[in-house]
């Protein structure tokens, strides 16, 4: 068991203009450090985005003990991120650890397990994304765990202090050592989502999509000299 109290976060007004740009913007530019809303599923419809660093922690399938410590450490701002290896019985997640998230002024959840009481937890609004729901819950067994380590969601390495960029579409996975460059990426894709959107309403949809045909041509071409060759 490792327990970590002490982590570094990054610069509010860094967190605070990633949360303002769709993990969707990042998605034109990154290939990785995206999770996907197909396993890490938001409960309820997320209007707008959010961002805030990590506080990991990770447990054993069936006891929920290390969650509670990691919620010791939580500062406002912060989003719980808890790895359960996609268990897909037992709930780590439900009200009262909400409410707990919510008093110590946790923004988000991130399960990569089940959760539940998923009525409460949407009659509080209080933004969680999990791999499944379940009315199984974890117990109090002393088993071990670790808090603020690195874990794995969905295949992405988060560091305690990484960022967490959310929207309805998904997950971003900021590290917190690369915050700037990944806020300069997200800026110029949000121009140039900006500009897209004004060009479609300019010229209407024929002539825009006549801008792909010097590529639709060059396919061609090299799908009939690929045919030759054969």
């Amino acid at each position: 068991m490792k327990i970590i109290s002490e982590i570094q976060r990054p610069d509010p007004q860094v967190i605070k203009k990633l949360g303002a740009i769709s993990p969707s913007d990042f998605g034109h530019s990154i290939n990785f450090q995206l999770i996907s809303a197909r396993k890490i599923k938001p409960l309820f419809l997320i209007e707008g985005n959010f961002a805030g660093p990590a506080v990991t922690v990770r447990i054993p399938p069936n006891d929920g003990l290390l969650v509670n410590k990691a919620l010791d450490f939580v500062q406002p701002g912060d989003v719980v991120v808890v790895d359960m290896n996609e268990e897909e019985r037992f709930a780590c997640w439900g009200e009262i650890t909400t409410k707990l998230a919510m008093e110590k002024g946790a923004i988000a959840a991130i399960i990569n397990g089940p959760v539940t009481d998923t009525k409460m937890i949407i009659d509080l609004q209080f933004k969680v994304f999990s791999y499944a729901v379940s009315p199984l819950t974890t117990k109090v067994y002393s088993l071990g765990g670790d808090v603020n380590v690195p874990v794995s969601i969905s295949g992405c390495i988060i560091n305690p202090g990484d960022i967490i960029v959310g929207s309805n579409d998904g997950l971003l996975v900021v590290p917190k050592k690369e915050a700037i460059a990944y806020l300069e990426i997200g800026k110029n894709e949000q121009e140039a989502d900006e500009k897209r959107r004004q060009d479609l309403e300019q010229i209407g949809a024929e002539n825009y999509l006549r801008r792909f045909d010097p590529l639709w041509d060059k396919m061609e071409k090299k799908s009939t000299s690929i045919k030759e060759k054969i």
